[in-house]
């Protein structure tokens, strides 16, 4: 289970989910879904969104409850959500996830048909979000986990802590930067990384439209269909040229490897590419992990497919989320067409994340030395 934490703690992050993130209004409907190791931060949040005039409606999934009706239930309805939860999704304004379940060692050995199940509900449910322009939050409080923590060599308090103290932040700063950042790499056309450690990579922008999570989904998120956030949040991103890349980024923090529906952590490595290929894979653990996953998928080469900038000052070692440390750039490679790039397979994408490094748009220092340029 998870530490109890202060009621003061609980609901500074309600106000700033609620009010600052997703904007909820009075008279709006406002839909929390919690696992019961969450509990207590669910009914916080539900606490704001009555402040504030809103109707919440709370749906809670017990752990406990969940693995005994898995263990003894039918396996069928493992991962099976009912039509009476879609229609209380469909209905809302807004809509909160603290997602679990906490055992995920339990998860991950699950009989590949109810996997399959979960992820498809998964899907179904980020359609339902997109289609009808729910504004949506996903914490992953509920996710944290020793077994996870080994994983991705990061001790487990810590890891809790920043995801706490992340999602605290004051989303304005994060809003100027974000937008700051995102109008060079919408404007610009030559981009170069560096560092000291050996990094010297050329990419090309491909004046696409960047996106910014910066911890708000306002109106104009929601024309642009830009209704889903993961909190905390904060990182500008834009997909690059596919064809274009050359020199060398030596990631120094910890990135992710996504291939299928498996998430493996990438530790640092050297990655080199050439004409617009990656070209030569680190020759220590990252790249035997890399290497496995595409032998797996029969060698498909791989592109370049998007950069990031990290925008959060609180982050800086939650899985999953290096990205979004300030200052952080990150390069996906692979399959880049639910981005809004052009690269739709192999079904495998990673991230290389790199912290202290420079990055500069056109010859225009964006990121020097993992600082954000310009205020």
């Amino acid at each position: 289970m998870l530490p109890a934490y202060p009621d003061a703690v609980r609901r500074a992050f309600a106000r700033n989910v609620v009010r600052n993130g997703l904007r909820v209004g009075r008279g709006e409907d406002v839909l929390i879904e919690s696992w019961s190791a969450t509990l207590p931060w669910a009914v916080s949040l539900g606490q704001e969104a009555a402040a504030l005039g809103a109707r919440p409606l709370l749906s809670v999934r017990d752990e406990e409850a969940f693995w005994r009706n898995a263990a003894g239930g039918p396996g069928q309805q493992l991962g099976r959500v009912g039509e009476h939860e879609w229609a209380a999704l469909k209905a809302s304004d807004a809509y909160i996830n603290l997602w679990g379940p906490m055992d995920v060692a339990r998860e991950e050995a699950l009989p590949p048909a109810a996997a399959r199940r979960v992820e498809a509900t998964n899907h179904e449910l980020m359609r339902v979000i997109q289609k009808y322009g729910i504004r949506s939050v996903r914490w992953d409080l509920g996710r944290t986990s020793p077994v996870w923590a080994r994983r991705y060599g990061v001790s487990l308090e810590a890891w809790r802590r920043e995801l706490i103290d992340a999602a605290l932040v004051d989303p304005a700063g994060m809003r100027r930067d974000g937008a700051r950042v995102a109008d060079r790499l919408r404007r610009g056309r030559e981009l170069r990384i560096t560092h000291p450690n050996g990094t010297d990579l050329s990419l090309r922008l491909a004046r696409r439209r960047p996106r910014v999570d910066d911890g708000v989904i306002d109106e104009r998120d929601v024309r642009e269909g830009n209704v889903m956030m993961i909190v905390p949040a904060g990182v500008t991103s834009v997909t690059v040229d596919e064809a274009r890349g050359e020199g060398t980024i030596v990631s120094n923090a910890s990135g992710v490897l996504f291939a299928r529906s498996e998430e493996i952590p990438l530790p640092p490595g050297r990655w080199t590419f050439a004409d617009g290929w990656l070209t030569e894979l680190d020759r220590g653990a990252a790249g035997r992990r890399l290497g496995q996953a595409l032998a797996a998928l029969g060698h498909p080469r791989l592109r370049p497919g998007q950069i990031s900038v990290g925008l959060n000052p609180r982050i800086s070692t939650i899985p999953l989320l290096f990205d979004q440390g300030r200052g952080t750039i990150t390069l996906e490679i692979g399959r880049n067409v639910m981005l809004g790039g052009r690269t739709r397979t192999p079904h495998l994408f990673a991230y290389f994340d790199l912290q202290g490094g420079s990055l500069s748009v056109d010859d225009e220092l964006l990121v020097d030395r993992g600082h954000l340029v310009g205020r």
